[in-house]
């Protein structure tokens, strides 16, 4: 079975999800990787529509004083409304990898941090993408 769990990493205050097979799997925080375990009051959901949802409950509750805390989860969120919006405007069919990395470059975002969120939502399954095309799965 899987499912997605919710975190706030205590290295980094990095809020976001990741898709694991069970409680028991460890998964690794999106920004620093420390690994993420199991913990009481972790929150676990079963699709990654919900995972954002909750991501960003618990990014907004954490802000409290806290100005870093969502970064991660805000630069994630950027990659993944470039993906759309060239999507939209291709009429729903992928778009070249070069051609989202060079929007990510103009909106401010090292090419390289750009591939890394890329990756992170390739793993949870919010796009697709290979060395050439990239597409929502929505």
């Amino acid at each position: 079975m899987n499912e997605f769990r919710v975190y706030k990493c205590h290295e980094c205050g990095n809020v976001g999800f990741a898709k694991v097979a069970d409680k028991e799997t460890d998964s690794h925080c999106s920004l620093c990787s420390i690994v993420i375990s199991d913990e009481p009051g972790m929150t676990y959901v079963s699709n990654a529509e919900e995972a954002r949802r909750k991501a960003g409950m618990l990014a907004t509750m954490a802000q409290t004083g806290e100005s870093k805390v969502s970064m991660g989860l805000g630069f994630r969120r950027r990659v993944l409304d470039i993906v759309e919006s060239l999507v939209d405007i291709n009429r729903g069919r992928p778009v070249t990898l070069e051609r989202v990395l060079t929007d990510c470059t103009d909106a401010g975002i090292a090419r390289e941090r750009a591939i890394h969120f890329l990756d992170i939502l390739r793993n949870e399954e919010l796009i697709t993408h290979d060395n050439e095309y990239v597409m929502t799965t929505a």
